[in-house]
């Protein structure tokens, strides 16, 4: 009789235990429905009260490195003012998963029937090709920082080159002003893919700026497919002692930032001045360090505004101006702590 009574006891028990876990299973499963339905009733919700956007037009951008500070702040431009004219920038290489050349976006943004194009150029017979069949098709196409004079695109937003060669020469005097004797070496680093004739006339600037100087002022060609065949050309140069120069001017940022980099690797800060381009910070806390003597930087915001000024002017009108030219400034020892601060500002 105990052992029954037991028995029943330990059923009651199991019985109890399984009621309550099946109690608590319906509660969360009760509990989850609720929740889901609550879910979906807001996401329907949001749903309907998203407000989509419909632009007049849609214009691509397409660079060589768009993952760069200096581009994605040339982009951040370009849409401030395409907010304004209710038109939208795509930038082609930071949307697509595999990576493409410039030549291959361009052809994407024609097939795309894209109504405008934006694109940093060269004189490449590919590239002059694919303007071309952009501007057959009716679709505008303006050059940024390189330009395309082989070609029929509408406009080239970009920096005055002889002045700004004339500026590298007054920092290249500059520097020569502190050393004895006030004569050298000084290499400017050339692009071997850029067959415009904007590196020749910022080359003359420099020349000319020089020519009373006893200096001796060379090319450098730096092949700029990648910033692996760039470091690579850089630590040649600095790997040949005979070819070793007194300065180098670097034309861009990635330039730039490399020679500083092979100035440090190889023992040569103090020795040699760089002469760079652009205000990232890396570049700029080499200045405050005195590793670049000064650097010379674009109004990037502008140049992206330009860009998509230049594009919707050309869709109202018809025309367009064949040349827009960007501000530049110069960073250097007396004003970099400024723009530090600035830096700074912006990343808060």
């Amino acid at each position: 009789m105990m052992e029954k009574k037991k028995r029943l006891d330990e059923n009651k028990k199991l019985f109890l235990g399984a009621a309550a876990i099946l109690a608590f299973v319906l509660l969360v499963t009760i509990g989850g429905m609720v929740f889901f339905k609550q879910q979906v009733k807001k996401a329907a919700q949001a749903l309907e009260e998203t407000e989509y956007r419909e632009y007049d037009r849609y214009y691509a951008m397409i660079v060589e490195d768009a993952d760069s500070p200096f581009w994605q702040e040339v982009y951040a431009g370009a849409c401030a003012q395409a907010e304004e004219n209710n038109v939208c920038v795509e930038l082609l290489n930071d949307t697509l998963e595999e990576e493409y050349s410039r030549e291959e976006l361009t052809h994407i943004a024609i097939e795309s029937q894209m109504d405008g194009i934006i694109v940093q150029a060269d004189e490449s017979e590919e590239l002059t090709a694919c303007i071309d069949e952009a501007v057959e098709k009716g679709i505008p196409v303006i050059t940024v920082l390189g330009d395309n004079t082989s070609g029929h695109r509408q406009s080239f937003v970009g920096v005055g080159s002889y002045n700004l060669g004339r500026e590298y020469g007054r920092q290249v005097i500059e520097i020569y002003q502190n050393r004895e004797p006030a004569s050298g070496k000084v290499y400017v680093l050339m692009d071997t893919k850029a067959e415009d004739s904007s590196q020749n006339i910022l080359y003359s600037g420099i020349q000319e700026t020089l020519e009373n100087l006893d200096i001796s002022l060379e090319m450098y060609a730096v092949n700029n497919e990648s910033r692996f065949s760039v470091e690579e050309s850089i630590r040649d140069l600095f790997m040949n002692v005979e070819e070793q120069p007194d300065i180098i001017i670097c034309l861009d940022e990635l330039n730039t930032s490399c020679v500083y980099q092979a100035v440090v690797d190889y023992n040569r800060v103090g020795e040699v001045g760089i002469i760079g381009y652009y205000d990232s910070e890396d570049i700029l806390r080499a200045i405050e360090r005195k590793v670049i003597h000064s650097t010379i930087t674009v109004n990037t915001a502008q140049m992206g505004s330009y860009c998509v000024e230049a594009l919707c002017e050309f869709d109202e009108v018809g025309n367009v101006s064949e040349y827009f030219t960007v501000d530049i400034q110069l960073v250097n020892a007396d004003n970099v702590a400024a723009y530090l601060v600035q830096e700074e500002a912006d990343e808060k």
